[in-house]
């Protein structure tokens, strides 16, 4: 047998001295439990004192200049669904159960999308307003990347292109009429203040007095709409920036306006019509362009010469000897209509998806822009996007 030896009593001293460690330990993790609640409360403060802020500034109609402004366009009440209509309103919109699907018809074979996709048709009629934290949130983020990208002498231009209902309110079903409130646009509209933001809502309603602005069986401007958007975009930008690269930014006249077959994007859902209505502007013949696709893995090929990017292509860029300035294009499909057009403004773009609807996904716009050596950001997203979760600046 092996002796065991007995381990001698500690005295007193020895056993204070041995959990001193570990009262200090304990004591460490309490301090710094307490100093990370008091950062996590003093940063949720400065977020609510900047949402308070920004839902205090005035309407963007009294603080940009005229050219950045839509006059025509008076906000619809919001208490077709906050006040005491509420209850009537969700009984009629209950009762077309066709809302809560993919596709809604509405007059002239127009359609629109259902809830299923975005909530939708409750945001061409208003059905959710939001609450004013939600909306302070968009707000401040835009407020705060604003004053980023000045502190390293980038200028940022927003537009938020209209959903088809915006400018086709008299397309949407006759029943949902007395329904319509006020939308997240109009809302965020509202209380943007001197945020610079185009809305270019009045170019598009001047432009649909000669040809669709919108396709009736497509949710996305055509051509023909985007152009002028962009029009007003640019001269708006022009205003706000006089002494940057947007003045140099050449807009040509189109010659005329071509009309095509619209890419259908109901027919998976009912509706196979072949409809004339896709319109795209003639413009003057332009230079190639120099175009870089980079793939998912990281791979870079060389993309077409008309600097067309589609929502799969991005990040991408491109370059013109013909263009100016080097911009930074934050975007979504919306953008896909424009993207020749701004291969050919700008000298060079870096353009990158703006990933509202991948929260985990959005990118350092600063650190991009950044990364692009860019004179100017440009943050372009479609107006469903207000249904995402507003997004943050990176912390740090």
């Amino acid at each position: 047998m092996h002796g065991v030896e007995k381990e001698r009593p500690r005295s007193r001293a020895q056993r204070i001295a041995y959990y001193i460690p570990l009262s200090l330990l304990m004591v460490a993790v309490i301090v710094m439990s307490v100093i990370g609640v008091g950062t996590r409360q003093a940063d949720r403060a400065a977020t609510a004192q900047q949402r308070e802020e920004a839902l205090a500034q005035a309407s963007q109609q009294s603080s940009l200049p005229g050219s950045c402004i839509s006059e025509d366009f008076a906000a619809h009440s919001p208490e077709i669904w906050t006040g005491e209509r509420n209850a009537e309103s969700e009984a009629e919109f209950a009762a077309h159960p066709e809302v809560f699907g993919m596709r809604v018809e509405g007059r002239d074979g127009f359609e629109f999308w259902g809830d299923e996709q975005s909530a939708n048709f409750s945001q061409a009629l208003g059905r959710a307003p939001w609450l004013d934290d939600q909306l302070g949130q968009w707000l401040a983020y835009f407020s705060e990347l604003d004053e980023k990208l000045a502190e390293d002498d980038r200028e940022l231009v927003i537009v938020v292109a209209p959903a088809k209902w915006e400018l086709y309110r008299e397309k949407l079903p006759e029943w949902a009429d007395e329904l319509q409130g006020e939308t997240h646009l109009e809302q965020f509209l509202e209380r943007s203040g001197d945020l610079p933001i185009v809305d270019v809502r009045g170019a598009m309603q001047a432009a649909k007095q000669d040809a669709p602005v919108y396709s009736a069986v497509n949710t996305h401007w055509n051509p023909y709409g985007a152009y002028a958007a962009w029009k007003q975009t640019v001269s708006c930008a022009s205003d706000l920036y006089p002494d940057s690269v947007w003045p140099q930014v050449e807009v040509p006249e189109p010659a005329g306006i071509t009309m095509a077959t619209a890419p259908n994007e109901f027919t998976p859902y009912g509706n196979s019509a072949t409809v004339e209505d896709w319109a795209t502007p003639v413009l003057p013949e332009s230079e190639p362009v120099q175009s870089t696709i980079t793939g998912a893995d990281g791979t870079a090929q060389e993309g077409p010469s008309d600097g067309t990017v589609g929502l799969l292509d991005m990040p991408a860029r491109t370059e013109s000897s013909s263009g100016a300035g080097r911009a930074l294009i934050m975007r979504d499909s919306t953008g896909e209509a424009l993207a020749p057009v701004w291969a050919q403004a700008f000298e060079q773009t870096c353009q990158a998806r703006h990933n509202l609807d991948y929260p985990d996904q959005r990118p350092d716009i600063v650190a991009q822009a950044s990364e692009c050596d860019a004179d100017t950001v440009l943050y372009v997203f479609t107006e469903r996007y207000f249904a995402q979760v507003p997004p943050t600046l990176p912390k740090g």
